[in-house]
Protein backbone atom coordinates (compact mmCIF):
# COMPACT_ATOMS: atom_id res chain seq x y z
CA UNK A 1 0.00 0.00 0.00
CA UNK A 2 2.59 2.43 0.75
CA UNK A 3 4.50 1.86 -2.32
CA UNK A 4 1.12 2.07 -4.47
CA UNK A 5 0.98 5.92 -2.48
CA UNK A 6 4.61 6.87 -3.35
CA UNK A 7 4.18 5.98 -6.94
CA UNK A 8 0.92 8.46 -6.82
CA UNK A 9 2.84 11.15 -5.22
CA UNK A 10 5.66 10.86 -7.24
CA UNK A 11 3.41 10.72 -10.29
CA UNK A 12 1.47 13.66 -9.05
CA UNK A 13 4.40 16.08 -8.32
CA UNK A 14 5.94 15.13 -11.46
CA UNK A 15 2.93 16.57 -12.95
CA UNK A 16 2.66 19.54 -10.94
CA UNK A 17 6.65 20.41 -12.03
CA UNK A 18 6.04 19.79 -15.92
CA UNK A 19 3.46 21.39 -16.87
CA UNK A 20 3.68 24.05 -19.36
CA UNK A 21 2.98 23.89 -22.59
CA UNK A 22 6.74 23.51 -23.55
CA UNK A 23 6.22 20.09 -22.06
CA UNK A 24 3.80 19.09 -24.16
CA UNK A 25 4.42 16.58 -26.58
CA UNK A 26 2.36 17.52 -30.41
CA UNK A 27 3.91 14.53 -32.89
CA UNK A 28 1.06 13.11 -34.73
CA UNK A 29 2.60 9.58 -34.32
CA UNK A 30 1.95 9.59 -30.54
CA UNK A 31 -1.39 7.38 -29.34
CA UNK A 32 -2.57 6.59 -26.08
CA UNK A 33 -2.92 2.60 -25.18
CA UNK A 34 -6.15 1.46 -26.12
CA UNK A 35 -7.53 1.28 -22.27
CA UNK A 36 -10.70 1.23 -20.69
CA UNK A 37 -10.68 0.93 -16.63
CA UNK A 38 -12.82 1.36 -13.67
CA UNK A 39 -10.93 3.14 -10.92
CA UNK A 40 -11.89 2.55 -7.04
CA UNK A 41 -9.95 5.26 -3.72
CA UNK A 42 -7.62 2.56 -2.12
CA UNK A 43 -6.70 5.52 0.10
CA UNK A 44 -7.29 9.54 0.68
CA UNK A 45 -4.87 11.65 2.58
CA UNK A 46 -5.31 15.28 3.43
CA UNK A 47 -3.47 18.37 4.92
CA UNK A 48 -3.68 22.16 5.85
CA UNK A 49 -0.91 23.91 4.47
CA UNK A 50 1.95 24.78 7.34
CA UNK A 51 0.43 28.45 7.76
CA UNK A 52 -3.01 26.65 8.78
CA UNK A 53 -4.25 26.24 11.99
CA UNK A 54 -4.84 22.67 12.02
CA UNK A 55 -1.54 20.65 11.45
CA UNK A 56 -3.11 17.09 11.61
CA UNK A 57 -3.16 14.53 8.46
CA UNK A 58 -6.29 12.61 7.97
CA UNK A 59 -6.38 9.39 6.33
CA UNK A 60 -9.20 7.41 5.08
CA UNK A 61 -9.64 4.32 2.96
CA UNK A 62 -12.56 1.89 1.84
CA UNK A 63 -11.56 -1.38 3.16
CA UNK A 64 -14.95 -1.87 4.98
CA UNK A 65 -17.06 -0.41 2.75
CA UNK A 66 -18.36 -1.62 -0.62
CA UNK A 67 -15.70 -0.18 -3.32
CA UNK A 68 -17.55 2.69 -5.48
CA UNK A 69 -16.41 3.27 -9.05
CA UNK A 70 -14.64 6.65 -8.64
CA UNK A 71 -13.62 7.04 -11.99
CA UNK A 72 -13.88 5.03 -15.80
CA UNK A 73 -10.87 5.84 -17.78
CA UNK A 74 -11.25 4.76 -21.60
CA UNK A 75 -9.38 6.00 -24.62
CA UNK A 76 -12.21 6.58 -26.99
CA UNK A 77 -9.52 6.91 -30.02
CA UNK A 78 -5.90 6.50 -29.84
CA UNK A 79 -5.43 10.61 -29.20
CA UNK A 80 -8.23 11.02 -26.39
CA UNK A 81 -8.88 9.49 -23.34
CA UNK A 82 -12.59 9.94 -21.84
CA UNK A 83 -12.66 10.49 -18.11
CA UNK A 84 -16.09 9.43 -16.61
CA UNK A 85 -16.18 10.28 -13.00
CA UNK A 86 -19.12 8.80 -11.28
CA UNK A 87 -20.08 6.33 -13.24
CA UNK A 88 -22.32 4.11 -11.81
CA UNK A 89 -24.17 7.37 -9.88
CA UNK A 90 -25.91 8.81 -12.80
CA UNK A 91 -26.69 12.31 -10.56
CA UNK A 92 -23.45 12.49 -10.23
CA UNK A 93 -21.89 11.33 -13.31
CA UNK A 94 -19.57 13.45 -15.34
CA UNK A 95 -17.78 13.17 -18.41
CA UNK A 96 -15.39 14.84 -20.24
CA UNK A 97 -12.34 14.57 -22.89
CA UNK A 98 -8.71 15.02 -22.53
CA UNK A 99 -6.62 15.30 -25.52
CA UNK A 100 -3.15 13.96 -25.59
CA UNK A 101 -1.76 17.21 -26.31
CA UNK A 102 -3.11 18.70 -23.05
CA UNK A 103 -1.79 15.75 -21.17
CA UNK A 104 1.78 15.63 -19.85
CA UNK A 105 3.21 12.12 -20.95
CA UNK A 106 6.32 10.59 -19.50
CA UNK A 107 6.34 6.97 -22.20
CA UNK A 108 9.82 5.35 -21.74
CA UNK A 109 11.10 2.58 -20.66
CA UNK A 110 10.51 3.02 -17.29
CA UNK A 111 7.37 4.66 -17.25
CA UNK A 112 3.81 4.99 -19.13
CA UNK A 113 2.35 7.81 -17.57
CA UNK A 114 0.05 10.68 -18.56
CA UNK A 115 -1.15 13.31 -16.23
CA UNK A 116 -2.90 16.68 -16.74
CA UNK A 117 -4.14 19.61 -14.72
CA UNK A 118 -7.59 21.26 -14.18
CA UNK A 119 -8.53 24.46 -12.90
CA UNK A 120 -11.99 24.04 -10.99
CA UNK A 121 -13.88 26.78 -9.63
CA UNK A 122 -12.92 28.29 -6.07
CA UNK A 123 -9.43 28.34 -6.79
CA UNK A 124 -8.43 24.90 -6.67
CA UNK A 125 -6.08 23.03 -8.96
CA UNK A 126 -6.74 19.58 -9.36
CA UNK A 127 -3.93 17.05 -11.15
CA UNK A 128 -4.26 14.21 -12.42
CA UNK A 129 -1.70 11.07 -13.41
CA UNK A 130 -2.54 7.90 -14.49
CA UNK A 131 0.25 4.86 -14.75
CA UNK A 132 -0.79 2.80 -17.86
CA UNK A 133 1.83 -0.12 -16.60
CA UNK A 134 0.33 -0.19 -12.95
CA UNK A 135 -3.29 1.23 -13.90
CA UNK A 136 -3.15 3.59 -10.60
CA UNK A 137 -4.85 6.53 -10.76
CA UNK A 138 -4.35 9.36 -8.60
CA UNK A 139 -5.94 12.83 -7.90
CA UNK A 140 -3.67 15.49 -6.21
CA UNK A 141 -6.23 19.09 -5.49
CA UNK A 142 -4.68 22.05 -4.35
CA UNK A 143 -6.87 24.72 -2.59
CA UNK A 144 -5.93 28.05 -2.82
CA UNK A 145 -4.22 29.05 0.30
CA UNK A 146 -7.16 31.98 0.95
CA UNK A 147 -9.70 29.31 0.46
CA UNK A 148 -11.36 27.76 3.88
CA UNK A 149 -10.25 24.36 2.93
CA UNK A 150 -6.50 25.52 2.23
CA UNK A 151 -4.85 22.87 1.80
CA UNK A 152 -3.36 19.74 -0.15
CA UNK A 153 -5.71 16.18 -0.47
CA UNK A 154 -4.42 13.23 -2.25
CA UNK A 155 -6.48 10.21 -3.37
CA UNK A 156 -4.97 7.21 -4.98
CA UNK A 157 -6.93 4.53 -6.69
CA UNK A 158 -6.22 0.99 -7.96
CA UNK A 159 -7.79 0.26 -11.50
CA UNK A 160 -9.08 -2.71 -13.32
CA UNK A 161 -10.29 -3.72 -16.76
CA UNK A 162 -13.51 -2.62 -17.29
CA UNK A 163 -16.09 -5.42 -17.78
CA UNK A 164 -18.99 -2.80 -18.47
CA UNK A 165 -18.59 -0.10 -21.71
CA UNK A 166 -19.72 3.61 -19.96
CA UNK A 167 -23.34 4.72 -21.02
Amino acid sequence: MEMVAMKALAAGLLALSIFSPAHAQRRSSESLPAVTVDCYRTLATKTQFPEGTDKDVSIANEDLAAPLKRYRLQVADKTTMKVISDPDRDALREEHGKSIWKMTRDFNDKHQIVAWREDLPGGIVRLFSFDFADLILSRLDIAAAHSPAAGVELHVMKCSKATVMAH
